[in-house]
């Protein structure tokens, strides 16, 4: 767990992903990637995923590599055609050491449908997530 918590991290996103992976028939795992630079030198990697149905955990934060996993614990989630804020609570800001991410990018058209795809199974009934333009 962290014990320094920043206000914010931002940075520009230069890898943008957005994909479901099938385990199985009942294992879905849906989810949104962020990164730029190496994740072992100071660069930022973050990832959004959400397996829904029987063994639904909710939301689930990964700080790569492997830094972190958290679920739960968002506040506020908001993903436009340029970038994302996320807010998290007290709990999750000490685990994640920020308060929020700034993340902003630039993609294409069918990276943007993919991203609105994955975020609407992600943040399913998550009445946080707004979703702009």
């Amino acid at each position: 767990m962290s014990e320094n918590v920043v206000d914010t991290i931002a940075f520009n996103a230069e890898l943008v992903a957005a994909q479901q992976e099938e385990f199985t028939a009942d294992c879905i795992v849906h989810g949104i990637y962020f990164g730029t630079g190496d994740p072992e030198a100071g660069g930022q990697h973050w990832n959004f995923t959400r397996m829904l149905g029987e063994d639904d955990e909710g939301v689930c934060t990964v700080k790569e590599i492997q830094e972190l996993t958290v679920y739960g614990g968002i506040t506020a989630f908001t993903l436009s055609r340029t970038g994302l804020t996320c807010e998290f609570n007290d709990r999750t800001s000490r685990q994640t050491g920020t308060r929020r991410l700034e993340i902003t990018f630039a993609v294409d058209d069918a990276t943007w449908a993919e991203l609105i795809g994955q975020s609407r199974h992600i943040f399913e009934g998550q009445l946080y997530f707004v979703l702009q333009g």
